[in-house]
């Protein structure tokens, strides 16, 4: 299978400047995206990703089934390709969507990227994983110039994806207690032989 790779998300065919790139990671850099398909709307100042697709940026990772990537205009229009394309407005992601960092992992049915706010917006049937500690809700709402995350925030408010159910509106979450789990069970053992002999 053909894989596509497109380092700084474009730039090269575009000429923007690496300031104009996204930031899904808090660290910032170059965007490193791989993906099976490429197709660029130049009119739309539009370019979709499909088919496995990974966009990495410092240590963190946006996996996909599709990244749409939408480009504000450009002042003066120059001919070629991509000429027009200014900023990265915002990035769309959808399919089965995986926003990784080292952590933590959040599922869902789709996640918007927006310039103006820096944040990630994950919506339908998201799931947040820290450790062995689980979140489950209906949108997740990461702040990347804080890392602060927000289960069912505000902003989520008509962000439900199209074709899927709108969740229960709840927050479940699973905590575990540091310390606990198999290693203690296993010096209980320890004790107890121990005594026994």
């Amino acid at each position: 299978m053909k894989i596509l790779r497109i380092l700084i998300l474009l730039a090269a065919m575009s000429g923007m400047p690496a300031a104009a790139l996204a930031q899904i990671g808090g660290q910032g850099g170059p965007m490193d995206i791989s993906a099976d398909r490429l197709e660029t709307f130049d009119t739309e100042r539009r370019a979709i990703f499909s088919g496995n697709v990974d966009a990495a940026q410092g240590d963190a990772n946006l996996r996909s089934d599709q990244l749409e990537v939408f480009f504000a205009q450009r002042p003066g229009d120059a001919g070629g390709t991509g000429a027009s394309w200014g900023e990265i407005d915002r990035v769309i992601a959808t399919g089965e969507v995986f926003y990784v960092t080292p952590e933590e992992v959040a599922r869902s049915q789709r996640a918007v990227y927006q310039l103006t706010t820096a944040t990630i917006v994950m919506t339908g049937g998201v799931v947040l994983r820290r450790g062995e500690n689980v979140i489950q809700g209906d949108c997740l709402v990461v702040d990347l110039t804080t890392n602060n995350s927000q289960i069912n925030a505000p902003a989520c408010t008509g962000e439900t994806p199209e074709g899927s159910a709108a969740g229960s509106g709840r927050v479940r979450g699973v905590f575990y207690p540091s310390g606990s789990g198999e290693d203690d069970a296993d010096d209980t053992d320890a004790d107890d032989a121990g005594a026994e002999g």
